[in-house]
């Protein structure tokens, strides 16, 4: 039994390469894409449970929030999904894991997606919109600006020609994601393409307030960093007057 055990977790942390947690992920969202590829009923069963839906039952069906990650959607480009999506999860989830630990890391992961997925269902059914999503890009994303505020000043290359810092790489993130909704929705509508990955956006948003402490602490620097400025002008609107005399004594 104890040979199984070892069995078990030497696969899932493929050979010690990476955490449990991380190649649990990995292992959890290739089992889940192919099995509907695998048994057609039970890819029925599959993909009528885990996407994130808009309806009247939104909040009957919350597990779903935990669900839409793992079960990526059947295109051309699958395997390479599956692929890119893994490696990302892989390099990412070590790294932060050793950051925080194993638990710390899951915790985090299973919080941005359940309240990303559940925000996400809530606004489509609000505004009586029949989307639906499923797939690892919008944690990949998360993870992704995570790494970028936690090692801001830790350097990677990009593709091999381009250098960039964490903090760059978390900006870029912020930025190209809604340029990316933009460009890449299929609505004709420019509010429409962004809401059809409020996913995304809403899994940067959790993982920026969930590394910086939310709202309050932002605040609290801006607040500093605003009165720094102030004090700096203040300063320099005292003139210094040096008339070339000596100081004038007061002493009898």
């Amino acid at each position: 039994m104890a040979r199984r055990g070892s069995a078990l977790r030497e696969a899932l942390t493929f050979g010690g390469q990476a955490p449990l947690a991380v190649g649990g992920l990995i292992v959890a969202m290739a089992v889940a894409t192919a099995l509907p590829l695998l048994f057609r009923s039970l890819g029925t069963l599959l993909w009528l449970s885990s996407p994130l839906l808009a309806g009247d039952t939104v909040m009957i069906e919350a597990w779903r929030c935990l669900s839409w990650p793992f079960v990526q959607p059947p295109q051309a480009l699958l395997i390479l999904t599956l692929i890119f999506a893994g490696i990302s999860l892989l390099w990412l989830g070590r790294q932060l894991s050793f950051a925080w630990s194993e638990g710390r890391f899951l915790l985090r992961f299973f919080v941005i997606a359940f309240f990303a997925g559940l925000l996400s269902q809530l606004a489509w059914a609000l505004l009586g919109l029949p989307l639906a999503y499923a797939g690892m890009w919008p944690m990949v994303n998360a993870l992704t600006v995570t790494w970028g505020l936690i090692f801001p000043n830790q350097r990677i290359s990009w593709l091999g020609a381009v250098q960039m810092s964490g903090a760059g790489v978390a900006r870029l993130f912020f930025i190209g994601t809604p340029i990316y909704a933009l460009v890449m929705g299929g609505s004709p509508s420019i509010p429409l393409r962004l809401l059809e990955y409020l996913p995304h956006l809403f899994a940067i948003g959790l993982a920026w307030l969930l590394v910086t402490g939310g709202p309050r602490r932002a605040l609290h620097r801006l607040s500093a960093w605003w009165e720094a400025r102030r004090l700096a002008s203040a300063r320099r609107k005292f003139k210094v007057i040096d008339s070339g005399r000596p100081p004038r004594s007061y002493l009898n």
